[in-house]
């Protein structure tokens, strides 16, 4: 592969990273399922029905029925929520801000990552964790961009490393949870489409 494919590969990983991320902290907008409509991500599965079906849909009120499940799945706002934050899966005592947090704190610092806007969770939250990779990535295809292959390398090694010792320890268990509470297509297909792209990336960068 060359320096240009390596560089279109790490963008569109950097593009996927940050679509999924958007969905874990944010409510979707009207505006947002307007543009899925129009131009629909390749995605197989549940996610790529939902946006299909988006073509001619209210989307009013498609915006009013995923606004609800997020709220009930990922703000705790049911009796049976999603808690999308590491500490909650990797503590003995399934806490928020646990060691995992700090640990994952001290890893944007390092990369002088800081989380945009004014998102009051914890730094260990499932999209946030998807942003920082989302970030690597983008460091990745500059350095490349630039022919600077050290650079490129040191970025990968850190997505490599980060993917092992956090994402992956916790990403699993937290898809299977929401797809088993999701009762519609968008977030079941986004514990789906997750799940599958983190097998890629397991594969892409070597985790074993």
């Amino acid at each position: 592969m060359d320096t240009r494919e390596r560089n279109a590969e790490a963008e569109a990983r950097e593009l996927t990273y940050s679509f999924l991320s958007h969905l874990f902290l944010e409510e979707v907008s009207e505006d947002f399922l307007a543009r899925l409509a129009e131009e629909p991500p390749s995605l197989e599965g549940e996610l790529g029905r939902y946006a299909a079906g988006l073509a001619g849909a209210d989307l009013a009120a498609a915006r009013t029925e995923a606004a609800a499940e997020f709220a009930a799945l990922l703000l705790n706002m049911s009796a049976d929520p999603v808690f999308p934050y590491e500490s909650v899966y990797t503590s003995a005592e399934r806490l928020l801000m646990q060691r995992s947090r700090d640990e994952v704190l001290a890893a944007y610092r390092a990369q002088g990552f800081e989380r945009s806007g004014d998102l009051n969770v914890p730094e260990d939250h499932a999209g946030i964790e998807l942003a920082f990779m989302a970030r690597l990535c983008r460091k990745e295809a500059d350095a490349l961009a630039a022919g600077d292959e050290v650079g490129a390398e040191a970025a990968r090694e850190t997505q490599r490393v980060f993917l092992r010792d956090h994402v992956l320890a916790w990403f699993p268990q937290l898809c299977a949870d929401l797809e088993k509470r999701a009762k519609r297509g968008l977030y079941r297909g986004l514990a789906e489409t997750v799940r599958q792209f983190l097998a890629f990336e397991r594969e892409e960068l070597g985790v074993g």
